[in-house]
């Protein structure tokens, strides 16, 4: 790959890319994303302007999934009435490969770092949206990463990008 940032997820825009592939073994993470951007703040980026690029490698090293989980919903009526409530659903580590397959085709809706709890020397929260193939609705699967190191690679630059 051409292009290579380490560490520095926060200089990406990963809202709304598609996610082509999520691949999990033992202490490696690897999420493939079409439709991404580099941040105008980005140290590969050299033009200052949001870019996106094309398809993008992100791999995560010495990962550990400190919480993998489908998100709940509330449901109300045309009166703004609760009417049920689906609790959040914890996913058991011996069902993470089932569940990361699904991601192919999703879309990434959200991706934060934020501060190491765990002894990690990194840490983010992603979130996913996935079609349901049953219902046809949309789930989203949050994610929490320690890792010791993030690599994102690419090879071209595109189009400027009107984010946000």
């Amino acid at each position: 790959m051409k292009y290579k940032c380490v560490n520095h997820l926060d200089r990406f825009w990963f809202r709304d890319a598609q996610m082509e592939k999520c691949e999990y073994q033992e202490n490696r993470m690897t999420w493939v994303l079409s439709g991404a951007a580099a941040r105008y703040n980005n140290p590969e980026n050299e033009t200052l302007t949001d870019r996106y690029m094309d398809t993008a490698q992100v791999r995560f090293l010495d990962v550990k999934i400190r919480r993998c989980f489908l998100e709940g919903a509330k449901y109300y009526d045309a009166d703004g009435v609760l009417q049920r409530e689906v609790p959040d659903t914890e996913i058991p580590a011996e069902d993470y490969e089932k569940t990361f397959r699904l991601f192919a085709d999703g879309v990434m809706f959200w991706v934060k770092e934020k501060e190491a709890a765990f002894g990690g020397a990194h840490c983010c929260e992603a979130a996913v949206d996935v079609t349901d193939p049953e219902t046809g609705g949309t789930d989203t699967y949050w994610l929490e990463l320690e890792y010791g190191k993030a690599v994102t690679e690419w090879e071209h630059f595109l189009n400027k990008a009107m984010l946000e």
